[in-house]
C-alpha cells in the first residue's frame, strides 16, 4: 500500500478544519462509490476535485501516489463503517 506524502496530508488536515472546506469536501467524498474508487482514472479525478476544492496544487507524482493510496484503502464511501474508519485514518487515528 502506497504512504501518503505528509505534507499533503497535514495540508489537508489543516483545511478540513475550516467549515468552508469541510462541507463541500464531504459532499465531494460522499458522492463516491466503491468502484469509482477502485479505478485509477476515477481516483485521480477525485483528488483532483477535491485539490480544486481546497485550493492546494497537487503535483502529478502526489496525485500518482494518492490515487494507488486511495485505491488500497477499499473504501465504501457509502458505508457508514467505512466512513468512520477513513475519518480515523484521516486523523491519525488508526
Amino acid at each position: 500500500m502506497a504512504q501518503l506524502d505528509p505534507r499533503l496530508m497535514g495540508t489537508f488536515r489543516c483545511k478540513m478544519m475550516d467549515p468552508r472546506y469541510f462541507h463541500k469536501v464531504c459532499g465531494i467524498l460522499r458522492a463516491q462509490r466503491l468502484e469509482d474508487l477502485r479505478c485509477h482514472h476515477r481516483c485521480c479525478s477525485l483528488i483532483d476535485r477535491l485539490s480544486d476544492c481546497m485550493g492546494v496544487p497537487v503535483s502529478p507524482a502526489e496525485r500518482e501516489n494518492a490515487a494507488r493510496w486511495l485505491m488500497g484503502c477499499g473504501v465504501d464511501p457509502q458505508n457508514r463503517f467505512h466512513r468512520r474508519q477513513m475519518w480515523n485514518m484521516l486523523w491519525g487515528r488508526y
